[in-house]
């Protein structure tokens, strides 16, 4: 029913003079006046305010807030043009009681036809024209149409199918006879999609504050909590197909391409890391006969837009309802099995190739809804599903709202999971200017408010950028080499694959930022603050990251060699597997960063706070780690040959089957830690402190123990053959099975307990190579 009453065609005028079409688009203009009125009325000011006027105007002939309304109406009544007044009246009930509805007051909706039911429309006044006004507002209310008006508002708190007006308008703006009623329409689709735009940003907003709970937050969409985690997910998968923009390069790559090269190509874009499994392998073959079957007879002309306009309402019709009545063979496939997200994005992913095919894509879908109004809500489960997440995909992909996803925890991997992306916080703003095209050069843009704004793949080049608010902007793959950005804002900025070699970002705010792969090689990041930010297979060498502020970011896979990270805050860091060679990292806070798999070879981490690291398998050979504190850190299997590590505190580390030999260990205390089936060799270990360490299976061969603390020690199965443990007190270590051949400064007592007598070397030149 509604969308045979909302926007129907208005009968033609019997006045001769309306056969003059310039006289007929000014009455339409008016009607067009009143009606964009009480749209913005009915969004901004109360229902009983609404009310009140609604009566003044259509009774009263008094708009008593602006005057041009009470004049657009009186030359519609001069004009005798009852037909426009009946079209006007008929869409400003529909105008309150559609954002009534939307709104859930609907107990406005009942007081609306209470009001204008009650006026006294006999009652005789001064002005003809009042009079004319309340003859015609009469006898309109004895009208069909306003029987169906009232029928339909009965209906909308009941039938599900009010749910998806903006699509049944659709439908209207297609089959609109007059300009007039064509833009009223577009505006009445348009107010309800903003609402539930702006409903579903504020929900995201709310939802996301600690200690909101969802229960009690006003949903705009039919999926409970799940609309969280379907957002998530949609951001998450756009993050890595990144749709637009490969719809993007598809338009670039055909621009020369014939019609059957077009469409060749078009199968492979859209079926892009799509499922090859059922039912997604029957929709390929199903795309891939209408795309050779359609229009075959222009397969060697020149693609044009006309072509993929026409090529894409095709596929349109294929995937939604080709007999524009019921649902198609596609559509049945994937709806029926539950594959929503994607018949959806197979439909964006046309829709983003022609922006033109979404209006028709819309009329589709209420060809769909039409399908299913007959049917009671709890038998079109499935249809409705795929309408919320269809609603849902749309509105992140083709409004003014951009969604970002947020990391708030470190050390995840790029491919999120469902139970990953509980970690991730999703942020909404009002998208920012599209300036890819714009000519920046010439303009000063220090201190410009350039929030949310598109310049991915922009040439800035060597410009100065000094403090621009660039927050949540998209710079993916910019060239910014050379440029100027102190003290600007990027937070939660993506600069994916960015360009920023020799930029200048001095105490740069880039905290959540999204620099994955960017190319920072000597730049300066002096005191910048990049927490939690993604620097994952970023290079930064030689980069300056003095002071700067790194924590909890993401850093697996960096290229740091040379860098200047001198007391730097890198607490709770991922470093997965990053490239720190050769880099200073003299006074920086490293504590509990994960360093698996790190290259630290040569690295200056003298005095480096490096509690509870993780470096198993890291390559520390010729690092210079004097007096750092690696204590209740993990090294295992870690690579730390010839490595300085005097001093260093590494009690209660792990340390198994690290590789420490021929390494500087004077003074190093290793109380408790966990060295066992490591390897020592010819390693300097004057001094040390390892009472109650574990070193079972120990390789000691050769190794200076002099002086060294041992008491208590588990020395099962080491071998200390040519080892000098002169002046070493080993007072209840369990020595059970350990290999003392060669070995020097062994105490008297513990050669008698061994019966050992003799040593087979030549103590003076040994004794020579241990001096302290």
């Amino acid at each position: 029913m509604i969308n045979q009453v909302k926007t129907e065609s208005f009968s033609s005028p019997t006045d001769s003079d309306l056969h003059n079409c310039d006289f007929h688009s000014k009455l339409e203009k008016r009607q067009v006046e009143i009606c964009q009125f009480l749209i913005q009325i009915v969004n901004q000011w109360s229902p009983e305010k609404v009310l009140d006027e609604f009566e003044q105007i259509f009774v009263y002939l008094n708009c008593t807030e602006n005057p041009t309304i009470n004049q657009a109406l009186n030359r519609i009544l001069i004009d005798q043009s009852q037909s426009i007044f009946s079209a006007t009246l008929k869409q400003s009930f529909y105008i309150l009681i559609n954002n009534w509805t939307i709104n859930k007051k609907q107990e406005y909706v009942e007081a609306l036809f209470k009001r204008i039911d009650s006026a006294n429309y006999q009652e005789q006044r001064i002005s003809p024209s009042v009079n004319l006004l309340r003859k015609w507002t009469y006898n309109f209310l004895q009208s069909q149409d306003y029987q169906d008006i009232c029928h339909y508002a009965l209906q909308s708190q009941s039938q599900w199918i009010n749910r998806y007006q903006s699509y049944l308008l659709s439908t209207q703006i297609n089959r609109s006879q007059s300009q007039a009623q064509h833009q009223v329409t577009i505006n009445l689709a348009k107010q309800i999609k903003d609402k539930y735009n702006f409903d579903l940003a504020m929900y995201v907003a709310r939802s996301q504050s600690p200690g909101t709970q969802l229960q009690t937050l006003s949903n705009p969409t039919q999926l409970g909590d799940e609309a969280i985690n379907l957002i998530k997910k949609t951001i998450s998968t756009e993050r890595v197909f990144s749709y637009a923009h490969q719809a993007d390069i598809f338009l670039e790559q055909t621009q020369n391409y014939n019609y059957r090269e077009f469409k060749e190509g078009f199968l492979n874009y859209l079926m892009l890391h799509v499922s090859s499994q059922y039912p997604a392998n029957q929709i390929r073959e199903k795309l891939q006969n209408k795309l050779e079957k359609f229009d075959s007879q222009h397969n060697y002309k020149t693609v044009t837009k006309s072509y993929i306009s026409k090529t894409c309402k095709q596929l349109i019709r294929l995937l939604t309802t080709e007999n524009t009545k019921s649902p198609s063979t596609p559509f049945f496939l994937l709806v029926e099995r539950g594959n929503y997200l994607t018949l959806v994005f197979l439909l964006l992913k046309i829709v983003l190739i022609s922006k033109s095919a979404q209006i028709y894509l819309e009329c589709c879908i209420a060809n769909l809804i039409q399908y299913y109004e007959n049917y009671e809500e709890k038998e079109c489960q499935h249809f409705i599903k795929f309408l919320e997440v269809f609603n849902l995909v749309f509105t992140l992909f083709t409004t003014n709202v951009q969604y970002h996803l947020v990391n708030l925890e470190n050390n995840l991997s790029n491919e999120e999971s469902s139970t990953e992306l509980d970690t991730y916080r999703l942020f909404c703003q009002f998208k920012g200017p599209d300036l890819r095209h714009a000519n920046l050069r010439s303009l000063n843009l220090s201190n410009a408010d350039l929030k949310g704004a598109n310049l991915r793949e922009t040439d800035l080049q060597g410009m100065d950028l000094i403090q621009v608010d660039l927050r949540l902007a998209n710079l993916s793959s910019a060239n910014l080499s050379g440029a100027t950005l102190n003290e600007a804002k990027l937070l939660i900025a993506n600069l994916n694959h960015t360009d920023l070699s020799d930029a200048s970002l001095v105490k740069t705010d880039l905290r959540r930022a999204d620099l994955q792969s960017a190319n920072l090689t000597h730049a300066s990041l002096t005191s910048a603050k990049l927490g939690h930010a993604n620097l994952k297979n970023a290079n930064l060498s030689t980069a300056n990251l003095m002071a700067a502020s790194l924590n909890s970011a993401n850093l697996s896979d960096a290229n740091l060699s040379h860098a200047n990270l001198e007391c730097a805050n890198l607490k709770g860091a991922n470093l997965t597997g990053a490239n720190l060679s050769y880099a200073n990292l003299r006074g920086a806070n490293l504590s509990g960063v994960n360093l698996r798999g790190a290259n630290l070879s040569y690295a200056d981490l003298r005095r480096v706070n490096l509690s509870q690291v993780n470096l198993d398998s890291a390559y520390l050979r010729g690092a210079n780690l004097y007096r750092a504190n690696i204590s209740r850190s993990s090294l295992k299997q870690t690579n730390l040959i010839k490595v300085n590590l005097s001093g260093v505190n590494l009690s209660s580390s792990e340390l198994q089957e690290a590789n420490l030999s021929s390494t500087y260990l004077r003074h190093t205390n290793f109380t408790q830690a966990n060295l066992s089936d490591a390897n020592l060799s010819h390693a300097d270990l004057t001094r040390a402190n390892l009472i109650y360490a574990n070193l079972s299976n120990t390789n000691l061969s050769y190794t200076s123990i002099r002086h060294a603390e041992l008491n208590q020690a588990n020395l099962s199965n080491a071998n200390l053959t040519g080892a000098n443990l002169f002046g070493s007190h080993l007072n209840q270590a369990n020595l059970e099975g350990v290999t003392f051949e060669y070995c020097s400064g062994l105490p008297n007592l513990l050669k008698h307990q061994l019966g050992v007598d003799q040593f087979d070397l030549d103590s003076d030149t040994f004794m020579e190579q241990f001096v302290d």
